[in-house]
């Protein structure tokens, strides 16, 4: 297994992204943080962080509205490393609660539109590592191998809306699967920085003019 970075864009680096270090720290035996200043907004900062992360190491993307409850890297990899075809392994976000599911994995309809799965159900009712067709990037682990191979998220997407979708979207046709670990739970308190600052980000149209008629003939 390759060492893992733990990349954690934050813009206000209060108190949220402070309690986020600290729950890694709680959780996961000698972490490799960076946290990066996201001046830049949320999916360039991420692609910072990929391009300067040592050659060696796979990348943990998360959100500083996080908070991790387990050690969320042991877990996600071991699911990446069960199969050399996984590139891409997210967790189960948990509502502030602790038992709610807000995401495990996404829904992408024909037209584009995306919905969190499994949102609202009991946290003990998601058991199973499950296949995906894209999940969300508030904490996910992406193998070396993948970013070596397909490269960055696409900065066309502006602050980042649905650049994760696409992101796995270009590692599954590059031959990737990208699948959910249930035992990687962890908080997001949803909205922090975006929802702060009265950020909207519409990437629709650009989103299905790249994968708008692979959607609708299923070849996505």
């Amino acid at each position: 297994m390759n060492k893992v970075l733990i990349g954690i864009p934050t813009f206000f680096g209060n108190n949220l992204a402070v309690n986020c270090v600290a729950s890694i720290l709680q959780n996961v035996p000698d972490a490799d943080i960076r946290v990066l200043k996201n001046d830049m907004g949320w999916l360039k900062a991420c692609n910072k962080i990929m391009v300067e992360a040592p050659p060696d190491s796979d990348v943990l993307l998360m959100n500083d509205d996080t908070f991790v409850l387990c050690n969320i890297v042991k877990e996600l990899q071991d699911v990446a490393y069960s199969d050399e075809k996984i590139g891409i392994v997210g967790g189960k976000a948990l509502g502030p609660d602790r038992d709610i599911v807000i995401n495990y994995g996404i829904y992408i309809a024909t037209d584009g539109n995306t919905a969190h799965k499994y949102f609202g159900k009991h946290k003990n009712e998601i058991t199973k590592i499950e296949k995906q067709k894209a999940v969300e990037g508030s904490a996910w682990y992406i193998k070396r191998d993948v970013i070596d191979k397909i490269g960055l998220m696409e900065e066309k997407y502006g602050m980042g809306y649905r650049a994760e979708v696409a992101y796995c979207f270009k590692a599954r046709e590059a031959g990737y699967d990208i699948m959910s670990s249930p035992t990687a739970e962890y908080v997001h308190f949803t909205s922090q920085t975006m929802g702060k600052l009265g950020i909207t980000n519409d990437t629709h149209e650009i989103f299905m003019e790249d994968w708008g008629s692979k959607l609708r003939l299923g070849e996505i």
